[in-house]
């Protein structure tokens, strides 16, 4: 399973593991990822988990903003609707930066052969 690092200056200063389901994060205490930070909603955000459909031992991972007063940032633009999470991808909420990381996940973009459009030569 994938992990949401909380970075400072760069380094990881926590780390929090992402199951099955949904996580929330925000400034509540009964959020499952509590954020002290005035500049974050009570449920400023969620990240759910469900299992791949196309991967037999994958999950995906896609980043929801919960209507937040100021917003969630998503690789630096905001989150208008769920985004799907890559290995990699920042994210801010309030003042707070998360890496999410997904070590585990193939890297599909390596593999992948974009095959040339034939359909004027069946004409």
């Amino acid at each position: 399973m994938a992990i949401l690092a909380l970075m400072v200056d760069d380094v990881a200063v926590s780390k929090f593991e992402l199951t099955l389901g949904k996580t929330t994060l925000g400034r509540n205490v009964d959020n499952d990822i509590l954020i002290d930070d005035l500049a974050v909603s009570g449920h400023h955000a969620c990240i759910h988990v469900s299992q791949d459909p196309y991967w037999d031992q994958g999950y995906r991972y896609q980043l929801e903003d919960l209507d937040s007063t100021n917003t969630t940032l998503l690789n630096q633009h905001p989150v208008e609707h769920p985004e799907w999470l890559n290995h990699g991808d920042s994210i801010q909420i309030g003042y707070n930066f998360f890496k999410f990381l997904n070590e585990a996940a193939p890297d599909f973009e390596k593999t992948s052969v974009i095959l040339p459009d034939h359909t004027e030569d069946m004409k």
